[in-house]
């Protein structure tokens, strides 16, 4: 593309505040000037366009959104099935008392904020054998 040479007046300060910036990004004042009347331009068309991006930018936003709320919420859904089953399996093979329940739910609390929900049931596993609490085969 052709450069065409030309001058301005600007204010010393913005000048000064213009070099130094010029100074730590190593590029030239003019093309700072040509990047900032880019930038100032297209921000000048998005606001005169507005009124047509910002409703499609907003009807994009909430479609993602509702996309990923869905996509959650099927999963969780999936996750509570199988948590139901576990749960009736366990009731229906172990006795425990309201106090034991108790006491697994706070120790359930603990491991889940401790480890931010990342639990591996292996290292559950593990570390209940080292603790005594199942046995070894």
């Amino acid at each position: 593309m052709e450069k065409i040479r030309t001058g301005i007046y600007v204010s010393s300060g913005v000048l000064a505040e213009c070099d130094d910036y010029c100074a730590k990004q190593n590029i030239s004042r003019s093309e700072l000037i040509e990047q900032s009347l880019k930038l100032f331009l297209a921000t000048r068309t998005i606001a005169n366009k507005s009124d047509v991006l910002v409703p499609e930018l907003a009807e994009c936003i909430v479609q993602a959104s509702d996309d990923g709320i869905t996509k959650i919420s099927k999963g969780l859904f999936r996750y509570a099935v199988e948590v139901e089953m576990l749960i009736a399996i366990l009731a229906d093979t172990f006795e425990v008392s309201k106090n034991e329940l108790k006491d697994i739910r706070r120790e359930a609390v603990n491991n889940v904020r401790r480890t931010r929900g990342k639990i591996n049931l292996d290292d559950l596993i593990t570390q209940n054998s080292a603790e005594g609490i199942i046995a070894d085969d």
